[in-house]
């Protein structure tokens, strides 16, 4: 899938999608061998790391939810069920390492690489095409 798959042509929300993007691929440089288990200095960036784009997805997800409610957008439950979804998922993982789990860095970057493209392109790119109509 290419960037321009993951455009909604809504300035703020782009942006914003560009900056979860960015903090995501930090991970990739915090761990320089992602397959291997992580020892405690890099668990701790890598907590860090999460612990930062948890907060940002707080902010994006309000911004979100904020141009949905303003277009009456009819999936708008739906985006808030998997914003949620996304937070609980996260704060676990957050947790996991935190209490010791050897969960190696390429399992952290897959479920967020995956979880993104995924939800941009099968929930906020309808939304862009239903907010440029409206």
């Amino acid at each position: 899938m290419s960037d321009e798959e993951l455009v909604l042509d809504i300035p703020e929300i782009d942006e914003q999608h560009q900056t979860f993007h960015e903090m995501m691929s930090k991970i990739g440089r915090l761990v320089p061998d992602m397959y291997k288990p992580m020892d405690d200095d890099q668990v701790d960036d890598v907590v860090d790391a999460l612990y930062d784009l948890r907060e940002f997805a707080l902010l994006h997800f309000r911004t979100e939810e904020d141009y949905m409610s303003e277009v009456d957008y009819p999936e708008l439950e739906q985006q808030k069920s998997e914003h949620e979804r996304f937070l609980t998922d996260l704060t676990r993982m957050e947790a996991e390492l935190m209490n010791g789990s050897a969960i190696p860095a390429i399992k952290v970057y897959n479920f967020l690489n995956d979880w993104y493209r995924d939800h941009v392109r099968n929930l906020d790119k309808p939304f862009g095409e239903f907010y440029s109509k409206n």
